[in-house]
C-alpha cells in the first residue's frame, strides 16, 4: 500500500498542506475543530510523520544514539531501562548500536551517527578503545557526547561511572574485616579500564592491611566461559583460599556454577562477594553479599546529563560524575575471625 503523505491528507480534506502540517503540529493558529478533523483522517489512513523530512525542515533529528560494547543478561538491561525512562519524559527518540567490543565497529557506528544527524551520543567504550580520536568528529559536528560505564579518562567529554577503585576496595575490605586474608579476585579483561581499576582497588585493600597479594590470586578473563578451564583447577589445588571476589554478575554466575559443581558450600567453606546491579545476588542460594552498582541510576543520570548538554548553548564541561555504591550484606560471607580468650 502506498504511504499516505501530507499532500494526500490535504487533498482528501480540501485543505492546504500547510494547514494540515500545522494541525498535526498542534499549532495555536489552527482551530480545535480542524485539528480534530485532520488527526481523525491521519489515524484512519495510517499517516505517520516522515522523520527525515521533518529534520531537513527543522535541522533537528530528535535522535539520541546509545552505543554499547555488548549485551548481557544482567547489567545492560537495567542500564537501558534507566536511559529509556529519561528518554520517555523527553522529546527525543533512542537508537541503539552494539559494537561487539570492536574499535573498528565503534568507529563505523560514530560515522553512522553523523549520517543520521543524531543530536547526542551516549557511549560505553569497547575493550579495544584506548583513545577518543574517533569522537572528535562528533565535537566538530557539534554533537554532544557523554561517556558512561566503560570509559577512559579524558578532558573532552563528560563521564559518568562508578568509582571502580573504591567499589572493589569496599568489597575486599569487608572480606578482610571478616578475617579473610587469602582472597581470590576474578576480573574481566585487563584491556578494560574498568577491570584495571577494580584490580587496583583489590590490591590497595590488601596492601593497606599489609597482607600479601599473590599474583596467582588475581584472575583476568576475556569472557566468563574462560573460567571453565581455570576456576576448578584453582579451587582443587589451592585450599588456602577462603573467599572469592568477582567484579561482575556474569563472573559471579559462572563462579557459583563451578563452586556448586565441586560440592563446596557457601559460605561455610568458601565466602563469596561481588560487584552487582543488585538483582542476581537475590536469585542465588545463599543470597550473595555485594557492592551495589545501579545500572538503572547510571542510565538515568547519563541521559539527563546528555539532554541538558544538548539543550545548553555552553561548551561541555568534561566533568567526571561518580554514581555512589554501597555494601549490601546478605548470606554469602562468613566471619572466620578467631577470638583469643584471656585467662
Amino acid at each position: 500500500m502506498k504511504r499516505v503523505t501530507i499532500k494526500d491528507l490535504a487533498k482528501m480534506l480540501n485543505l492546504s498542506t500547510s494547514t494540515v502540517s500545522r494541525a498535526l503540529s498542534d499549532h495555536p493558529d489552527i482551530s480545535q475543530a480542524t485539528k480534530n478533523r485532520v488527526r481523525q483522517a491521519a489515524e484512519e489512513f495510517n499517516y505517520t510523520t516522515n522523520v527525515h523530512a521533518r529534520f531537513f525542515r527543522k535541522q533537528h533529528s530528535g535522535l539520541i544514539a546509545l552505543i554499547l560494547p555488548e549485551m548481557n543478561m544482567f547489567y545492560t538491561p537495567n542500564l537501558i531501562q534507566g536511559i529509556n525512562k529519561t528518554i520517555d519524559q523527553s522529546k527525543y527518540s533512542l537508537i541503539t548500536f552494539i559494537t561487539n567490543d570492536s574499535y573498528v565497529k565503534e568507529t563505523e557506528v560514530i560515522n553512522q551517527c553523523l549520517g543520521w544527524a543524531v543530536e547526542g551520543v551516549l557511549i560505553s567504550l569497547s575493550k579495544e578503545t584506548y583513545n577518543l580520536k574517533h569522537l572528535e568528529k562528533l565535537t566538530q559536528a557539534n554533537i554532544k557526547c557523554v561517556l558512561l560505564d566503560k570509559t577512559i579518562d579524558n578532558e573532552q567529554h563528560p563521564t559518568i561511572t562508578i568509582n571502580n577503585v573504591d567499589a572493589s576496595y569496599k568489597g575486599i575490605a569487608h572480606l578482610i574485616e571478616n578475617g579473610h586474608k587469602n582472597i581470590l579476585g576474578i576480573f574481566g579483561s585487563p584491556n578494560f579500564s574498568i577491570s584495571r581499576k577494580r584490580i587496583k582497588g583489590y590490591v590497595r585493600a590488601l596492601t593497606e592491611k599489609e597482607l600479601p597479594v599473590p599474583k596467582e590470586n588475581i584472575i583476568s578473563v576475556d569472557k566468563s566461559e574462560d573460567l571453565d578451564f581455570i576456576l576448578p583447577a584453582i579451587l582443587n589445588h589451592n585450599k588456602k583460599i577462603t573467599a572469592i571476589f568477582t567484579m561482575s554478575d556474569e563472573l559471579l554466575a559462572k563462579s557459583l556454577y563451578h563452586i556448586n559443581a565441586l560440592g563446596v558450600s557457601v559460605p561455610e567453606e568458601l565466602s563469596v562477594l561481588t560487584i552487582s546491579d543488585g538483582i542476581y545476588p537475590y536469585l542465588t542460594h545463599p543470597q550473595v553479599s555485594h557492592i551495589k552498582d545501579s545500572g538503572n541510576k547510571m542510565g538515568r543520570n547519563a541521559c539527563k546529563l546528555l539532554i541538558e548538554s544538548i539543550q545548553s548553548t555552553e561548551k561541555d564541561d568534561p566533568t567526571r560524575i561518580f554514581v555512589p555504591t554501597k555494601l549490601v550484606e546478605l548470606q554469602s560471607v562468613k566471619s572466620i575471625n578467631t577470638t583469643i580468650l584471656k585467662h
